[in-house]
């Protein structure tokens, strides 16, 4: 069994779409945004691809471009394939144990007077529900734009765990009443 990193599970993503040159997918990182939650960058992207093809996941394939410039096409083989299923079936079953700053700030909020903590809780609400309709301007684009519903769950995902969030600093509000 591949154990798959976040980069190498976004470019095996990308590239089992369609085979691809490295300046092709740092495009569609970019266009896809895909920079806000992955871990992909320009130079991660060539050093990924690298350890891909050394570990027999991607094949590359060398060509020559019309600026007459050698450059490798990048594609996806079985093996790599057959680990990305593997590793996306782990992903979609296994929840993330994520470390949030706002737990260091909940854990030590005794320390601060009690009208500090609901008014620095105010601001982190309305941060919250301005990221939610920033979400789902994003989601009502992808929808108009007829991307794929599983792509648009990326959009509405976020909206469900920020109304959570909100829901929980309203709750913790109360205790400094």
């Amino acid at each position: 069994m591949v154990n798959l990193t976040n980069a190498e599970t976004a470019l095996l993503g990308l590239l089992s779409e369609k085979p691809a040159y490295p300046y092709q997918i740092e495009q569609d990182v970019e266009f896809r945004d895909m920079r806000s939650w992955t871990e992909l960058s320009m130079s991660t992207i060539y050093k990924v691809l690298r350890k891909l093809e050394t570990g027999g996941l991607v094949k590359s394939k060398k060509e020559i471009s019309k600026e007459n410039r050698l450059r490798k096409k990048y594609s996806i083989t079985a093996k790599g394939e057959a680990a990305l299923k593997t590793h996306l079936e782990k992903l979609l079953s296994e929840p993330e144990h994520i470390i949030w700053q706002l737990d260091l700030a909940t854990y030590n909020s005794n320390l601060l007077e009690g009208k500090n903590v609901q008014s620095a809780l105010k601001r982190y609400i309305s941060a919250l529900e301005e990221h939610i309709k920033c979400f789902e301007g994003l989601s009502k684009f992808l929808a108009e734009a007829g991307c794929p519903k599983y792509r648009q769950a990326l959009a509405e995902r976020p909206i469900f765990l920020k109304k959570a969030e909100i829901d929980w600093a309203k709750s913790f509000m109360k205790q400094f009443k």
